[in-house]
């Protein structure tokens, strides 16, 4: 017996079903087997890096896990819908999105399969699991697992069992599971000879309108025409697109089956759901990183390294836009930098917005927005709401939520990343030599003795971010500046915002006692992704 556990740190589910349009309003809860086996392979694909076929390990372990009804242990949950207008290229379209709303962020759900794994499985599945963000709509976060059996005991114990059953009790809710192999490959023998029937008639007429028999190279091409409208085994078929097997007049994805569970009524709640709080999450989220894509096929077009400083200002400017005016939180310190009587905060409390390229080509692909006191619900909400931004030559630049949690878990989920380039991540990394890695600007004027020199600035600055003094700061050279392309960068926010003292651009090495973790932003804008220092690792 494997069990999954699932937790929805967003406290929402947002799923349709498979028979079913967005707008009906209906919910598929719980998950459906066939959408937890494609959610487990698109983790396969895009996170660990398998090539165009599955590794051993993860073919036996999908075939077990398709071979079996699954069990599920569902939280208490509340039935909730929004209805907005969703402004499209014509006109306005009115939305109904329907979702499940759970009482806390760690209501879990435990999806149980009667089957033996072994250890390589498991560690497989494991992998899998935890590389899961959402499951449903890309907006239902989870954060997932395999528990042991004691850890399966404790957690289900408060939960309520759905199963196949021909019970009349709870609510029956119709899921898509795959069939197993040997129906698979019944059905498929089926099928086979039902479209060759077809293709031979539809020959035969068009032979029979001319006056003619159906000639033999035609007929001969039509068992292969036939085999090249159905998947080869049920992996293939859990790998179509939606459009593929409905643009062939299937009904259904093929391979799939429907299963009838029966979900116990005191699983669904009718109590009131309340608003956001704008206190602090129950976890310590310290940081969020979101997805940037832009123009061009698969979204290449991206805005360059550096036009940091512009991007990062929009970027905060929707964050705040969202917060006081679509969600009407009010003053966010956190997003504004500022308390609930205008007054600036002081010591860095609020967030800082750093430029990734974590995909290479100094691009922009990614911004972790962090906050070293940690985020307020209301500020998740109100980063996780951007969609759009713009930046120089690029309308249109889409903005997603990738991820969020402390440092450390979201540096675990990108190091996992194969197409993430890992000397990309060390801005969030542990060492004692920190480098440069976009240019920095002095707060104050530059005087060539004390406290003043840029060395003097580098030094008090890292004390009042609370990092240790450092033993050592070099400052890098003209020639050194160039080598490490960090001239050319923007280094001047709006006219309407406080300029810098000086328009000159610094890069420096920095060398602590001890090791030291980032992310490391020093001097004028490092808000908003000047004066980034990177971790040289092995240092």
């Amino acid at each position: 017996m494997i069990t999954l556990s699932f937790t929805f740190p967003a406290r929402r589910y947002h799923a349709t079903p498979w028979d079913a349009h967005v707008n009906e309003g209906r919910i598929e809860w719980p998950p459906s087997p066939w959408r937890l086996l494609r959610g487990l392979l698109s983790v396969g694909y895009t996170k660990l890096g398998w090539p165009d076929t599955p590794p051993d390990a993860a073919l036996s372990l999908l075939r077990k896990l398709h071979d079996v009804v699954p069990s599920y242990a569902v939280p208490v949950a509340t039935e909730s819908h929004t209805r907005h207008y969703m402004p499209t290229r014509d006109k306005t379209a009115k939305v109904f999105d329907a979702f499940l709303r759970f009482e806390s962020d760690d209501a879990r759900m435990l999806v149980q399969f009667d089957v033996d794994l072994t250890d390589e499985e498991r560690t497989c599945l494991q992998e899998l699991a935890e590389g899961m963000t959402y499951l449903g709509r890309a907006e239902s976060w989870v954060e997932a697992g395999v528990l042991s059996e004691d850890e399966t005991e404790t957690e289900s114990r408060n939960l309520n069992w759905c199963s196949v059953s021909a019970a009349t009790e709870g609510r029956p809710i119709r899921l898509l599971a795959a069939h197993s192999e040997i129906d698979f490959q019944a059905w498929r023998s089926d099928a086979l000879a039902r479209t060759q029937e077809q293709l031979t008639a539809i020959e035969n007429e068009k032979a029979a309108a001319k006056g003619k028999k159906p000639t033999a190279a035609a007929l001969k091409k039509i068992p292969e025409k036939a085999a090249a409208n159905l998947p080869t085994d049920l992996l293939d078929s859990l790998q179509w697109e939606t459009n593929r097997w409905q643009s062939n007049g299937w009904p259904l994805p093929p391979g799939s089956r429907w299963v009838t569970y029966n979900v116990p009524e005191n699983a669904f709640s009718r109590r009131p759901l309340t608003t956001f709080s704008v206190a602090r999450p129950l976890r310590h989220v310290d940081c969020v990183l979101l997805a940037v894509d832009g123009n061009g096929k698969s979204g290449t077009v991206r805005p360059l390294m550096k036009r940091s400083l512009p991007l990062m200002e929009v970027l905060h400017a929707t964050a705040v836009q969202k917060a006081t005016k679509q969600f009407c939180f009010g003053n966010v310190p956190e997003l504004t930098g500022k308390d609930n009587v205008g007054s600036p905060l002081r010591g860095h409390q609020h967030s800082q917005y750093l430029p990734l390229s974590l995909f290479g080509k100094d691009k922009i692909d990614h911004v972790l927005v962090w906050c070293r006191e940690g985020f307020s619900e209301a500020a998740l909400a109100s980063l996780s709401a951007i969609r759009w931004a713009y930046s120089k030559g690029i309308a249109d630049l889409s903005i997603n939520m990738a991820g969020m949690g402390d440092v450390n878990q979201v540096l675990k989920q990108l190091s996992r990343d194969s197409r993430v380039r890992k000397n990309q991540l060390d801005v969030i990394g542990t060492s004692t030599v920190w480098e440069s890695c976009t240019p920095l600007v002095l707060r104050k004027y530059l005087h060539k003795r004390g406290k003043k020199t840029a060395e003097g600035q580098i030094r008090e600055e890292l004390v009042q971010r609370g990092f240790d003094a450092p033993e050592q700061v070099r400052i890098w050279n003209s020639e050194e500046m160039v080598a490490r392309r960090l001239k050319g960068f923007l280094i001047r926010r709006g006219v309407s915002k406080q300029q810098p003292p000086s328009a000159s651009s610094w890069g420096a090495t920095i060398t602590f006692g001890r090791p030291q973790t980032g992310p490391i932003a020093l001097g004028y804008a490092s808000h908003f992704g000047l004066g980034m220092f990177r971790a040289v690792i092995g240092s």
